[in-house]
């Protein structure tokens, strides 16, 4: 059974020397998606490290149910939260089983040994993503959007109540974007809560339930995506007068 809690975030700040989040305030329910819109270094990738533990706010609070996400121990931490970092390891040496089976190194009982529901557990994640047969391949010999599988297959793995995911579709070819779309709302239907990080504004409009969009470390906007995401607030949050405008055409280029 899926945890119902929900993950809420209060007046949370984080700075490494200059502030990136800015006292920011996040409800995602059980079964929800909420989009994180913004330009590079709006602190997209900072708010997701916060909702997974993996940074600790400065001030304010990032909770799942009523517990602190940072204080949370890494076994707990790791049956609730599925997280997809942006960038890609070089992760030389290793096998694609071996890169999932890397989440779920923190729940494996107390002969710390792999069993067979270890491997049942890393076959079913990359059967999701369609990419069983790169089971025993070298990861570093991969193309980027294999190696984007198979961390997908690790965010997965443990069958996460919360999944948070930055950038997941970079590298990725436009069929598998849709599967992989198909398989997000799948989960979400299911009860997991979703988090995801993207540039692709069509694909944030046919997942998310509500969006937020950030400048400089600030929510600007908060809402129904096909409420709030009009040219007006687009160009503000993106810094550009482009949405909206008149493509050019061939004579115009002239």
């Amino acid at each position: 059974m899926r945890a119902e809690s929900s993950l809420n975030v209060s007046d949370a700040s984080f700075a490494y020397v200059e502030p990136v989040v800015r006292q920011v305030a996040l409800n995602v329910s059980p079964g929800s998606c909420v989009g994180l819109l913004g330009a590079n270094g709006a602190g997209k990738t900072t708010l997701l490290k916060l909702l997974a533990g993996l940074l600790s706010p400065d001030s304010g609070t990032v909770r799942y149910g009523d517990q602190n996400v940072a204080d949370l121990a890494a076994g707990d931490r790791a049956r609730l939260i599925g997280y997809l970092p942006q960038r890609i390891p070089r992760a030389t040496g290793f096998a694609v089983h071996e890169i999932v089976l890397m989440g779920l190194y923190s729940l494996l009982p107390a002969r710390h040994w792999e069993g067979r529901s270890e491997w049942l557990a890393v076959a079913r994640a990359l059967r999701r993503i369609d990419s069983l047969h790169l089971l025993r391949r070298s990861f570093a010999e991969l193309s980027g959007g294999e190696q984007r599988r198979v961390l997908l297959a690790r965010a997965l793995v443990g069958d996460p109540s919360l999944l948070l995911l930055d950038e997941p579709l970079a590298a990725l070819d436009p069929g598998f974007v849709l599967d992989f779309t198909a398989t997000l709302g799948e989960l979400r239907d299911q009860g997991v809560s979703l988090v995801i990080s993207s540039h692709r504004l069509s694909f944030v409009r046919a997942l998310a339930d509500s969006v937020v969009v950030l400048r400089r470390g600030e929510f600007i906007a908060q809402g129904d995506p096909g409420q709030i995401l009009d040219d007006e607030l687009l160009n503000a949050a993106y810094g550009t007068e482009r949405f909206g405008a008149a493509a050019p055409t061939r004579e115009s280029a002239r």
